[in-house]
């Protein structure tokens, strides 16, 4: 798979998910937040709670499944971005003291079509 095919893949995996949080009554604030420690797919906010919102998304189970390329390493480095987050934006930050990780694990069939979509709360504790 090329980079643009990535891309465009992350892209339909992050509004999927993007739709199905806000049907769980997440408020979405941001998107793509990018800082020299990488990017956070989305931002939102549910329950007083800022929430920092890891989207992973995969065609087909071939190559593993989405939930294997979230580690440790990987979580420290969304709340380093959150953290980058926090400091930006005071304002935002100051209505919302409390803060999660989560992550929504995505895969698709070979159509684009959603075979399975998970989330996982609070994966930073």
């Amino acid at each position: 798979m090329d980079k643009t095919q990535n891309k465009s893949t992350g892209r339909l995996g992050e509004d999927l998910a993007e739709k199905f949080l806000r049907r769980k009554g997440y408020r979405v604030i941001s998107r793509n937040f990018s800082t020299r420690y990488g990017e956070l797919d989305l931002i939102g906010t549910k329950d007083g709670r800022l929430v920092f919102i890891e989207v992973k998304t995969k065609i087909g189970d071939r190559f593993g499944q989405p939930e294997e390329m979230i580690n440790r390493k990987k979580v420290s480095q969304i709340m380093r971005i959150a953290q980058s987050f926090i400091l930006r934006n005071k304002e935002i930050a100051s209505k919302y003291p409390l803060h999660q990780v989560d992550a929504v694990c995505i895969v698709l069939g070979d159509d684009n079509s959603l075979v399975r979509l998970d989330h996982y709360e609070n994966i930073g504790e």
